[in-house]
């Protein structure tokens, strides 16, 4: 029987003080170390896509005088 890996196994270094919040983590959460680790990547690779999001968003407002709702509603009914 061959039984595929969806995994692969990474190693890393951490300084003590990180270890031990992981490890309080992982306990107060009931979860492994892998699991808290992969929540963390997911979690931070959805706050730099939300923060490339936001910026686009500023630009946008900016480049179209978007300072209000009111001022969306005013693009959208100009079109």
């Amino acid at each position: 029987m061959n039984i595929t890996r969806t995994t692969t196994v990474v190693s890393v270094s951490l300084p003590p003080p990180l270890v031990r919040q992981l490890d309080a983590l992982r306990k107060k959460a009931g979860k492994s170390r892998s699991s808290i680790v992969a929540s963390l990547i997911k979690r931070y690779a959805m706050e730099k896509q939300w923060k490339q999001l936001r910026s686009w968003g500023e630009e946008t407002a900016k480049k179209f005088h978007i300072t209000s709702e009111d001022d969306i509603a005013r693009i959208l009914d100009a079109s």
